[in-house]
């Protein structure tokens, strides 16, 4: 099996906010806005830019399951509803009604235009051109998978989109996107109750389950698989995939909560991602060698996971030092520290270390 390199899984609740998440289903990042999305059953739509530390109104907007942030506008499920709304300013761009829906769920995008839709009490399937928003055109891909679908994610690469579908031992599916011919990616997944699935930049795939509960990682053939995530969900619904910070948010239905979790990947495994930048922790203290001067947020985890501590720091150019014991209390408790530099928005992630001292 396939070593997946998980730096470590973090989990923000969603309080001391301006507003409560409640009814939770879907989560969406929006790598323009560098936020995250929620959606809250028929009551409302919220937004975090903090990872979960507040939440605001998104404008008036509703959403009570699927959502998909496409060509500047966010899409959204609500009452068998497709509704589009404008990014910048929460207008309601346009809406469709889909014709005979039974329970609309996941969505999945192309990025240009396309939604793939599934209805999970009819085992339809449905493909919505949403090219334009206000003149949105909506037609049936697949008649009955057999099964009860639910989380839809579109592999643009391969033209299809992979479903994940409700019940024991559910399967995976993949659906031509012009065809609608169906094939069987995973005959008996082992997976209970498979609600969300997304993809990294890598073409792994990610899927939530119910029974057991936990997040699995495909690779891009699904011939091999990991247990990711095992520890902080409930009843863990849609998913998202930041790809820019390898992080994957999970809408928890069982808990109201969205959880946030950090993974490696091809842009984070090199220690030497910034020519220009060097760090290491010695001793006590972390050494820093900058070409330039920048801002860096050091944030502070227990061995599970757990936050401790965020404190950040603007360092000038050439060497200096911060010690462990001058950083915020919460530091001295830490089994990981991330270092990351915020001017840099394709690599945020710097090097974690491992206090006690390896480099991870």
């Amino acid at each position: 099996m396939k070593t997946l390199y998980t730096l470590f899984a973090l989990l923000f609740t969603s309080t001391l906010s301006a507003q409560t998440p409640s009814g939770i289903e879907s989560a969406e990042y929006d790598p323009s806005g560098e936020r995250w999305f929620v959606s809250c059953g028929s009551s409302t739509l919220l937004s975090t830019s903090d990872m979960g530390n507040s939440w605001d109104f998104f404008g008036s907007a509703n959403a009570s399951y699927g959502m998909e942030v496409m060509n500047g506008a966010l899409f959204v499920i609500q009452s068998n509803q497709v509704y589009a709304y404008d990014l910048n300013t929460a207008e309601l761009l346009g809406m469709v009604s889909i014709v005979g829906a039974g329970f609309l769920n996941g969505m999945g995008s192309d990025g240009n235009g396309t939604l793939v839709i599934s209805d999970f009490s009819t085992g339809r399937i449905l493909k919505i051109d949403a090219s334009d928003p206000a003149n949105m055109s909506t037609s049936t891909l697949v008649g009955n998978t057999g099964s009860s679908p639910n989380g839809v994610v579109i592999d643009v690469a391969n033209g299809r989109a992979v479903v994940v579908n409700w019940g024991g031992n559910s399967d995976i599916l993949a659906i031509d996107i012009e065809s609608g011919a169906v094939t069987t990616l995973v005959n008996g997944s082992g997976l209970g109750n498979c609600d969300g699935i997304d993809m990294d930049s890598e073409g792994n795939y990610y899927i939530s389950s119910w029974s057991p509960t936990r997040i699995t990682k495909y690779n891009s053939d699904f011939t091999e698989s990991e247990i990711v995530v095992s520890s902080g969900l409930s009843s863990p619904a849609d998913i998202s995939f930041d790809e820019a910070n390898n992080i994957l948010g999970v809408a928890n239905s069982g808990s109201d909560q969205v959880t946030f979790h950090y993974f490696s990947g091809s842009r984070t495994q090199s220690t030497d991602i910034q020519e220009d930048l060097e760090v290491e922790f010695n001793g006590n203290e972390f050494i820093f060698n900058l070409s330039l001067g920048d801002r860096f947020t050091f944030t502070a985890y227990s061995l599970d996971g757990k936050l401790l501590e965020a404190s950040f720091m603007s360092l000038p150019s050439g060497k200096s030092s911060v010690l462990l014991d001058r950083l915020p209390e919460g530091f001295s408790k830490a089994a990981l520290v991330h270092i990351s530099r915020d001017s840099d928005t394709e690599n945020s992630a710097v090097k974690t270390f491992k206090l006690g001292l390896h480099q991870l």
